[in-house]
C-alpha cells in the first residue's frame, strides 16, 4: 500500500455523470491531463487517451550515479535519499511519540472516540476504495458510493488514488523484485517506511508506466480528485478533524490538533505501511509457501482486514481480502456486504471453494484449517513409523515405465507416503574396507592430479568419467532399466563397455534394482531409501545388508525384457573378467605406454580418482536429489529438481520430473543440453539410426500434472497478477470465480 510522495495533478474534463459503475467503457473522452512526477525531475507532460500506451514504452529516467547505502548491513542497493521526505517523516514521528506519552493526560474522552471514527472512515477509504475497489477492481460501485470512498480515501491524507492505485497494482505484479515500490526483500524498514525516503528504483517507475490505468483515469471521480486533490486533503484529513471538537465539544486547538492530524493521522499510516512490511515477514502462506506475502491476524485488527495477506496475493480480486467472513477481523467486508444490499456495491468477486481447496493443495503451507496438514483428520505418520514387513506392505510412489501409470498425467491414483521401519543393519566389513580404501586413494589421486599428474592424464581421468558417465546414464539407467528409448546392437554393444567402464554391478543387476528404487520409493523396498537420511541413501546402503521387502521385491519384478538382451547376457557372464580389464587395468596402461606418464599418477588419477569419482556423482542422484531442490511437477514425493546434480551426473539431477515421468528419455522437461549431456549423446545416435523410438511427455500431459500436483515452481504455475481484469489473470480463475449481487452495465 501506498502514502504521499510526488504531487501528481490531473487536470481533466469531467466525463459523462450518467455513468455510474465505475467502468471506463461508459465514459467521455478525457481531453488534458496534466502529469506531475516528483521523480522525473518536475517534467511536466500531458497525458491523453493516445499517449497512454506511449509511456509504456519510455525508457526510465536516467539517475546520477548515486551514493552506496547498505540496510541493516545486508542489503546493499543504491538510491538517492529524498531529504523533505526524510526529515518530514523523522520530526512527525517525534512529535507523534511526545504526543502519545502525553495526549492521554490531558484529552476528553468525546475527543479520543472522535478519533477513532475519523480513523474508521480514512481507513474505509483506503481499504474499501483505493484497494479493492479502484485497485483491484474487486467490485463494482454505483457513484454515490464511489463519492464517498473517495471523501473517505482524502481524509487519510495519503498519496493520490491515482499514483496508489498505479504504485499497488505495480506491487502485486512485480512483487518482491526491483519493480516492487516496497519490496520487502530489502527489510522490515525499507517495506515499512524506507522506500518513502528514497528516490524510486528505475524499474518501479518504468513498470508504473507500462500498467494498465485506463479503467482509473476514465473515472470522473478520481478526474475531480485529482484536480483537487491538495485543498480536499488539507480540508478533509487535518482541517475538519481538528475543528470538529474545538467547536462541538471545546476541546483545546492543541490537544484537538495533537490528536487528529498527528496521533490519528500517523496511526493511520503505520497501519497502512504495516501491511506492506509486517504482512510480508511474519505469519504463515496456507495459500502460497513461495511468496513473501503471510496471514497476520494482528495487522488484519489494525488494518480492517488487510492482514490476511497471503490469501490476498493469490487472489487479489477477492472483494474480501481473505477467505474468511469474519466480519470481527475484516471490518471492510462488513461495510462492502452492507453498501451490497443498500444497491449501492455489486459484482462483488470471491473465487470459489473448489478454486480454493485446489491452490491450497497445489502451493500452500499445510498450515490451512481445513485444507492443509492441520485440517487432515491425522498425519500418515501420527501412529510412528510404518514398518513394512514384506513387498505387500511396500506402497508405490512412482511409476516404471509409461504402462504403469493409472493417470493421464502419469502419475498413480492413490498415494501413500513411506517411512523407514525400524530395523537391526548387518554391516558388510569387505565392502567398508574396499570404499575406505577407495577414497583415501581418490583423495591421494585428487592431490597427484594438482601437484605432479601431466595435463595429458588429467584430460583423459576426465574423458574416462564421461563415457563411464554415460555407460550408466544412456545405458544402465535409460535404456535398459526404464526402456524409455530403443538401440540398435551397435550402440548397446557399445554402451556395454561404457558401463563396464563404470563398474556399478552388470547392467541387469543396476537396472532391476533402479526398477525396484522407482516402483516403491522411500519405502523398505527401496534399496538405497532416502527417508533413513543423506549417507544411508549415498553410499550406506551399500555397506549393509539389503532389506528383506527390498530382496522380496526385486525377485518379483519382471526383468524378461533384460534377460533376452543378449548384449546384457554377455556382459554378466563375463563381467569378472571384462570389470577388471576396462575399469582398471586399460585407463591405468593407457596413460602410461601413449604419454609416459608414471604408473603411480597413472593409477591413483586416471584410475583410482576417477572411479571413485563417477561412483559419487552416481550416488548423488540417490542422496542429494531425494533431499535439496524444488518439486514442481509432485510436491508429495522426496526427488527434486537439483541442477548442480544434473550438471555433475550429466543430466540426471531433474530428479522430480524423471519420478514423475521415468520412460521420457531425457529424465527432464528442458532440451538444454549443456545441463543434459546424456540427452546430447542419445539424439546424436538416433540422428545417426541408432537410437530410436524415443519416448517423451506431451507439453499438455506435462502442464496438468504441474497444475496438479506441483509445489508452483515451475513455469507454467500461477502468474502474479494486480486484480480482476489483468492479463496475466488464468482462465480458471475467471471461470470459478463467484460474483455475488451481479448485475449487467
Amino acid at each position: 500500500m501506498n502514502h504521499m510522495q510526488a504531487v501528481t495533478v490531473l487536470e481533466a474534463t469531467l466525463p459523462d455523470k450518467s455513468n455510474t459503475n465505475g467502468d471506463s467503457k461508459n465514459s467521455a473522452t478525457i481531453k488534458r491531463h496534466v502529469y506531475k512526477d516528483k521523480d522525473n525531475n518536475n517534467n511536466v507532460q500531458p497525458i491523453t487517451k493516445e499517449s497512454l500506451n506511449a509511456t509504456a514504452t519510455k525508457p526510465a529516467p536516467s539517475v546520477d550515479e548515486p551514493e552506496e547505502y547498505t540496510l541493516l548491513g545486508i542489503f546493499k542497493f543504491k538510491s538517492p535519499i529524498k531529504w523533505l521526505n526524510t526529515i518530514s517523516i523523522v520530526l512527525i514521528h517525534l512529535i507523534f511519540i511526545y504526543g502519545f506519552i502525553t495526549y492521554p493526560l490531558k484529552s476528553q474522552l468525546k475527543t479520543t472516540l472522535w478519533g477513532f471514527l475519523v480513523g474508521g472512515i480514512s481507513g474505509f477509504g483506503v481499504t474499501a476504495g483505493a484497494h479493492r475497489f479502484w485497485c483491484h477492481r474487486a467490485y463494482k460501485a454505483k457513484l454515490p458510493l464511489r463519492i464517498m470512498l473517495m471523501l473517505a480515501y482524502c481524509v487519510a491524507g495519503q498519496n493520490t488514488l491515482y499514483d496508489w492505485v498505479r504504485d499497488h497494482r505495480v506491487h502485486h505484479k512485480y512483487s518482491e523484485t526491483d519493480a516492487d515500490p516496497h519490496n520487502s526483500n530489502r527489510g522490515f524498514f525499507f517495506a515499512h517506511v524506507g522506500w518513502l525516503m528514497l528516490q524510486k528504483h528505475p524499474e518501479v517507475i518504468k513498470k508504473g508506466r507500462a500498467i494498465d490505468m485506463s479503467d482509473v483515469l476514465a473515472d470522473p471521480v478520481i478526474q475531480f480528485h485529482q484536480k483537487y486533490f491538495i485543498p480536499l486533503k488539507i480540508l478533509l484529513c487535518f482541517i475538519v478533524p481538528t475543528v470538529v471538537p474545538v467547536y462541538f465539544w471545546g476541546e483545546t486547538w492543541y490537544l484537538a490538533f495533537l490528536s487528529q492530524a498527528v496521533l490519528r493521522y500517523l496511526f493511520g499510516l503505520n497501519f497502512t505501511w504495516l501491511v506492506n512490511s509486517a504482512a510480508h515477514m511474519w505469519g504463515y502462506r496456507p495459500y502460497d509457501k513461495k511468496i513473501n506475502p503471510v496471514e497476520n491476524i494482528a495487522v488484519a485488527v489494525v488494518a480492517m482486514g488487510e492482514g490476511w495477506h497471503n490469501y490476498h496475493h493469490v487472489f487479489p480480486w477477492d472483494y474480501k481480502a481473505a477467505e474468511l467472513g469474519n466480519y470481527k477481523l475484516n471490518i471492510t467486508t462488513f461495510w462492502i456486504d452492507l453498501f451490497a444490499k443498500m444497491g449501492l456495491a455489486y459484482d462483488l468477486k470471491e473465487p470459489s471453494k473448489e478454486l480454493v481447496r485446489k491452490t491450497i493443495e497445489k502451493h500452500g503451507d499445510g498450515s490451512h484449517l481445513v485444507y492443509g496438514h492441520a485440517g487432515k483428520s491425522h498425519h500418515a505418520h501420527e501412529d510412528g513409523p510404518k514398518i513394512f514387513s514384506g513387498l505387500g506392505d511396500c506402497t508405490k510412489s512412482g511409476v516404471l515405465n509409461e504402462h504403469d501409470a493409472e493417470t493421464i498425467d502419469g502419475g498413480l491414483a492413490k498415494r501413500q507416503e513411506g517411512y523407514a521401519g525400524r530395523r537391526k543393519i548387518r554391516l558388510v566389513w569387505r565392502n567398508i574396507l574396499l570404499f575406505t580404501y577407495l577414497h583415501v586413494a581418490a583423495v591421494y589421486g585428487l592431490w597427484l592430479m594438482l601437484v605432479s599428474a601431466q595435463w595429458k592424464t588429467c584430460i583423459f581421468a576426465f574423458f574416462m568419467y564421461s563415457i563411464s558417465g554415460l555407460g550408466i546414464t544412456a545405458g544402465a539407467h535409460r535404456l535398459w532399466a526404464h526402456r524409455s528409448y530403443k538401440a540398435r546392437f551397435s550402440l548397446r554393444v557399445m554402451l556395454m563397455i561404457f558401463n563396464t567402464i563404470a563398474f556399478q554391478d552388470a547392467a541387469m543387476h543396476w537396472a532391476r534394482d533402479h526398477r525396484v528404487h522407482h516402483k516403491y520409493s522411500e519405502t523398505d523396498a527401496d534399496p538405497h531409501n532416502a527417508t533413513r537420511g543423506f549417507f544411508f541413501s549415498h553410499i550406506g546402503w551399500l555397506l549393509c545388508r539389503k532389506h528383506p521387502a527390498v530382496k522380496e521385491a526385486g525377485s518379483k519384478l519382471d526383468i524378461s525384457d533384460l534377460k533376452a538382451d543378449p548384449v546384457l547376457r554377455f556382459q554378466q557372464k563375463y563381467y569378472l573378467i571384462l570389470m577388471p580389464i576396462l575399469c582398471f587395468v586399460i585407463p591405468t596402461m593407457i596413460p602410461i605406454y601413449c604419454w609416459g606418464e608414471s604408473f603411480k599418477n597413472a593409477f591413483f588419477v586416471a584410475t583410482m580418482f576417477r572411479y571413485t569419482f563417477i561412483l559419487n556423482v552416481t550416488w548423488l542422484v540417490n542422496s542429494a536429489a531425494h533431499k535439496w531442490g524444488d518439486k514442481p511437477y509432485d510436491k508429495e514425493i522426496n526427488p527434486s529438481q537439483n541442477p548442480s546434480v544434473a550438471i555433475l551426473a550429466l543430466g540426471e539431477g531433474w530428479h522430480n520430473y524423471h519420478h514423475v515421468f521415468p520412460w521420457d528419455y531425457k529424465t527432464a522437461e528442458l532440451g538444454n543440453y549443456r545441463m543434459n549431456l546424456t540427452t546430447a549423446f542419445i539424439d546424436f545416435f538416433a540422428k545417426v539410426g541408432w537410437a530410436y523410438d524415443l519416448k517423451t511427455v506431451s507439453k499438455d500431459i506435462i502442464e496438468k500434472r504441474v497444475e496438479r500436483t506441483g509445489d508452483g515452481t515451475h513455469e507454467h504455475s500461477r502468474k502474479n497478477t494486480w486484480g480482476w481484469g489483468d492479463s496475466d489473470q488464468s482462465q480458471d480463475e475467471r471461470e470459478l470465480a463467484k460474483i455475488i449481487n451481479k448485475k449487467e452495465d
